[in-house]
């Protein structure tokens, strides 16, 4: 082999080794290439994965509070009015006229309000309550007492049917000792207002 043929050869492995790295990096790039892809993919896919999490924990947290003003949560309180002692028994009302104003089932009103928690007492639920529901209300700012006493609801008073008849309210089945505009709600409770007939028993 003369030097010209030599010369040819190492002329032909110098081209082929540079095509070889040449294929080489281009197949380096394009793996470095898709491996970003990847990368860019998965943190796009964790943040979609975290950012449901997120909506559904939150979800999670209103449906248990009770965000819905009908489910009664810790900002709503249930009050109730009722007159169960004089349906049936017209006959001991001293005005027979208010005999309409006596539900057959005795509820004048049975609703959930919302309150502001720490803020609104059981007067102020009851007011803003039966004037929301049109239902009549009276009452009267005692000062010997410091607060307002509710004299009628629905137009049934204090005496309507007896001396010893009125208006007395609950609080989760518990008879206060304080009035209605000192009783503070924190949400959650239930109040009843009940007619008496007589509230000595």
């Amino acid at each position: 082999m003369d030097d010209k043929e030599i010369r040819n050869n190492r002329i032909e492995e110098a081209v082929n080794a540079e095509a070889a790295s040449s294929d080489n990096s281009s197949n380096a790039l394009k793996s470095k290439i898709a491996e970003k892809k990847r990368s860019r993919w998965g943190k796009w896919a964790i943040f979609v994965l975290f950012v449901v999490a997120t909506l559904l924990s939150a979800y999670k947290y209103n449906q248990s509070k009770g965000q819905s003003p009908a489910a009664g949560g810790n900002d709503h309180v249930t009050i109730e009015i009722r007159c169960d002692s004089l349906v049936g028994h017209p006959e001991l009302l001293n005005d027979k006229n208010l005999e309409e104003y006596i539900p057959e089932d005795g509820v004048i009103l049975n609703t959930t309000y919302q309150i502001k928690s720490g803020e609104s007492t059981v007067f102020d639920v009851t007011d803003a309550a039966c004037k929301a529901n049109d239902i009549q209300i009276e009452y009267s700012y005692t000062p010997g007492y410091g607060g307002y006493y509710i004299e009628g609801i629905n137009y049934l008073y204090e005496f309507s049917a007896g001396k010893y008849s009125g208006w007395l309210f609950s609080i989760d089945g518990e008879m206060p000792s304080y009035g209605a505009d000192k009783m503070k709600l924190s949400g959650g409770e239930k109040i009843v207002w009940e007619y008496t007939v007589d509230y000595r028993n």
